[in-house]
């Protein structure tokens, strides 16, 4: 009798113990969520926030003018272009193009510039680099992918000679093991009397890495005077399926000076 009694008493014990447990589970469970979406809030306010202020301070600058602001986009943000997007959603032909935004499961955090911007997120959660370029009466914000040092080149040398401007193209980690970064290079630069080559005009790289780009400037008996030009980089960040989860585009300017010796 005394072992049976002791028995119910284990057990109504035993299951007492439980409910608390299950009681002090669920309250840590609703805190850890509650402390999340907290997080993600605050971190989807201050992306847009901060780019929103950034844009405005290039453009205050003027064209040329760019920043590099890095932001974090919550777990919880919805990708879409019509939700979380810059300077208009994707279904709006018209309206004013001067919103940041990004949703969180149907919360919406915006901010808007004083300035037209446009653009894009990235289309996956983490820390990413973005680029905020100012082209004067607009500013285009978008994925940072690659740096380049310096970020303008001049050159000076005398006719009928040849010199070589070095280049080095810093690439940001891709975020991912299975994805790389395709860069291609190119230029308007189109004059016969000075001439330029690239190499190499494209290349890939896989996480952080530095690679070297020679720009080879070639000069004739009549070339004198100033050549100015732009060397347009683009940068494409894919997956080995070939899929492409951001691009990046930029210019270098370029300067020659020669003289006739």
């Amino acid at each position: 009798m005394a072992r049976a009694q002791a028995s119910t008493e284990f057990i109504v014990i035993l299951g007492v113990f439980m409910i608390v447990l299950l009681v002090f589970f669920t309250l840590a469970l609703d805190f850890f969520f509650s402390v999340r979406s907290q997080r993600d809030y605050n971190d989807a306010l201050s992306a847009v926030e901060t780019l929103a202020a950034e844009a405005d301070t290039v453009h205050s600058q003027g064209a040329g003018a760019e920043k590099i602001v890095e932001i974090r986009l919550p777990p919880s943000t919805t990708f879409s272009p019509n939700a979380t997007f810059i300077g208009r959603p994707l279904n709006s032909a018209s309206g004013k193009s001067n919103t940041i935004s990004i949703s969180l499961n149907g919360t919406v955090l915006s901010a808007t510039t004083s300035s037209t911007v446009v653009g894009s997120f990235p289309s996956y959660s983490g820390v990413h680099h973005m680029r905020v370029t100012s082209y004067g009466n607009f500013v285009s914000i978008g994925t940072h992918l690659i740096s380049a040092s310096p970020n303008s080149v001049f050159a000076s040398m005398e006719q009928s000679s040849t010199k070589v401007a070095p280049l080095t193209f810093l690439a940001e980690f891709t975020g991912s093991t299975n994805e790389s970064v395709r860069v291609t290079l190119s230029s308007s630069w189109n004059y016969t009397n000075a001439q330029m080559a690239i190499s190499p005009s494209s290349f890939s790289t896989f996480g952080l890495a530095s690679v070297p780009v020679s720009l080879t400037f070639t000069t004739n008996a009549d070339a004198v005077g100033i050549y100015t030009s732009t060397l347009n980089v683009t940068a494409v960040r894919q997956a080995f399926d070939g899929s492409v989860s951001a691009r990046e585009t930029f210019v270098v300017p370029l300067t020659l000076e020669v003289s006739s010796g």
